[in-house]
């Protein structure tokens, strides 16, 4: 080597150490820092259950309460944990988007939750999140969604002939199991029968534990009857997926089969059954609650439930739906963003802090968990004018509220939002602009809308409507 390139070679080995030592004083300065800092202001509240109760029955007014007293960071104690609260569009990227490697996913949530699904796509981080995400994402991306676009019209058809003859139903029910069948039929390939209504019991027997306190397996406590139903659900699982792995068919269990990754491989049964699991909680309780809550204010708002009906019956008629109209209908979408915005399935969402950090002026402790609050961002007056008024409009140029990243979260953000969105949005649009164009719904009188809005927001009745064919 010429003594140019070794002076060359040296120089280039000196700027490195130097750029090490700087980074390696900067990180102990802003060790240092961190350390020095306060934690935030707040209370642990009562042994063990910790704010629990508040949080759990208004989490709305949990956040903004403590938000007045302590400002858009306080302490709290939720899920039997120290939790960091962080308030408002900014926290929301921090924590979905900016600062993600601070953040595990699955030590956010709950035990009795990682202990029902165990390895599914919402409880895993880091390259297993990365590689199981890029397997599923082609099987619910926007351009392979359509292909359910048949199934859904046909489920709606006939759950709505059912509803036609009861005369009076409760929607979020009705809502429930319609969404289970499309999510049964499009994710396993299950036709709707005497089969999938046997699965769909087990599985909300499921459901209804994933949130449960104690977490003990008692058959006579919700964890235990719905650790026993997982159990049977997992078995049942492992038959479809020995069934599709011998014989194909359009369903996405099909297309997750066939999926390999950066090195050729695929996902085990295992793998498969969790994937399963949460693909089929997810893929129908969100739709179901923001199917439920859109048909409550459009019910007591007739002025815009009219405008949707005349974009409905302008672009679509009578005949049956395709996929290329059902882009086609913006107000039909403004009023479903409106409906995310007033009424987030979940109030919002916990991570597990795997590496202390700074925010707001405050240190937060690895081994905290942290909270983001869909609920408060949605009703902030910052950020939205008349936050408590229904008004599709506001998505609308030139007003476009809830355009900027991170001020419409109900679905999530980031590089984890809502694998299914572009499923969600399609079932969504086909049931209402199929229930719309068919259906007279009218609330009936003298029943509770107040909100049940933990695990996934409900009205306390579940909403009940009269069903009349549409004339």
């Amino acid at each position: 080597m010429s003594s140019g390139h070794a002076a060359a070679a040296r120089a280039i080995q000196i700027a490195r150490a130097a750029v090490f030592l700087l980074w390696c004083r900067a990180g102990r300065r802003n060790a240092m820092a961190v350390a020095d800092l306060p934690l935030p202001p707040g209370s642990d509240g009562m042994p063990v259950v910790g704010e629990m109760n508040h949080w759990w029955l208004d989490p709305l007014g949990f956040a903004q309460e403590r938000h007045a007293r302590y400002g858009p960071v306080f302490r709290t104690h939720l899920l039997g944990r120290p939790c960091a609260v962080l308030l408002g569009p900014e926290a929301n990227r921090f924590i979905l988007g900016s600062h993600t490697h601070l953040f595990s996913s699955r030590d956010g949530w709950s035990r009795t939750l990682t202990a029902l699904i165990g390895d599914g796509l919402s409880l895993i981080d880091g390259a297993q999140h990365r590689r199981h995400r890029s397997m599923i994402m082609p099987a619910l991306h926007a351009t392979a969604v359509p292909r359910y676009l048949g199934l859904m019209q046909r489920l709606v058809e006939a759950h709505a002939d059912v509803w036609l003859r009861a005369g009076e139903i409760r929607l979020f029910d009705g809502f429930k199991h319609l969404s289970f069948a499309v999510a049964a039929g499009a994710i396993l390939g299950l036709p709707d029968g005497p089969q999938a209504r046997a699965f769909a019991h087990e599985f909300h027997v499921f459901s209804r534990g994933l949130f449960a306190f104690p977490a003990w397996r008692l058959p006579f406590l919700p964890f235990g009857r719905a650790w026993g139903a997982a159990q049977d659900l997992r078995r049942t699982l492992a038959g479809i997926i020995t069934e599709r792995r011998r014989r194909p068919d359009d369903s996405m269990l099909s297309m997750l089969i066939a999926a390999r990754d950066a090195d050729g491989q695929g996902f085990s049964d295992a793998e498969l059954v969790d994937e399963l699991l949460v693909l089929l909680w997810a893929g129908h309780d969100t739709i179901t609650s923001l199917l439920t809550w859109a048909c409550y204010e459009l019910l007591r708002h007739p002025a815009e439930l009219a405008g949707l009906r005349a974009e409905l019956a302008a672009t679509l008629g009578e005949a049956p739906l395709r996929a290329e109209q059902l882009r086609q209908l913006p107000y039909l979408d403004r009023a479903l963003r409106e409906a995310e915005r007033l009424h987030p399935p979940a109030p919002g969402g916990f991570r597990g802090v795997v590496e202390e950090f700074a925010y707001g002026g405050y240190r937060i402790p690895k081994g905290w968990t942290v909270m983001y609050s869909s609920v408060f961002t949605h009703m902030m007056p910052e950020l939205w004018r008349e936050p408590e008024r229904f008004d599709p409009e506001r998505f609308a140029p030139p007003r476009e509220e809830g355009r900027h990243p991170f001020h419409l979260i109900g679905f999530g953000g980031g590089p984890r939002v809502c694998v299914g969105l572009a499923f969600a949005q399609l079932q969504m649009r086909v049931v209402l602009a199929h229930l719309l164009r068919r259906l007279d719904l009218a609330l009936v009188p003298g029943q509770s809308f107040r909100a049940v809005p933990v695990p996934t927001k409900m009205p306390w009745d579940g909403l009940r409507v009269t069903v009349r064919p549409r004339r």
